[in-house]
């Protein structure tokens, strides 16, 4: 599974962007503006996460997809995932977020990669 984000817009307020997975438009994204990852294909892996208390989709870096509202909570080159409500700020995250991972987590137990493209 490939999941694909481009950016569209840079802001004070973080780093806007669309998540597409086979070309189609999931959710939108926000990453903070100074801390983010560089263009660029990652592997995702789900793994134990103390902080949120559950797995999460984890970037080699560190980075983590995870609900959330804006981009200044965020540390490692995380990625926000939502509906967009203005520069910076997303809304409904936590659903989304339960839908992506629901859809990770399916290609992860049939034991296909899935990798990160950020553009």
């Amino acid at each position: 599974m490939v999941i694909e984000i481009k950016r569209c817009c840079r802001s004070p307020y973080g780093v806007d962007g669309v998540l597409t997975i086979n070309g189609r438009t999931i959710c939108a994204t926000v990453e903070h503006p100074h801390d983010h990852l560089p263009a660029g294909s990652y592997p995702v892996e789900l793994t134990a996460n103390r902080e949120a208390g559950r797995r999460m989709p984890t970037l080699p870096q560190g980075a983590t997809i995870r609900a959330g509202n804006g981009a200044f909570t965020l540390r490692n080159g995380s990625i926000v995932v939502g509906v967009k409500h203005i520069k910076g700020v997303v809304v409904k995250s936590g659903e989304v977020f339960e839908r992506l991972y629901e859809r990770i987590e399916k290609n992860v137990k049939r034991k296909n990669s899935v990798v990160v493209t950020i553009k």
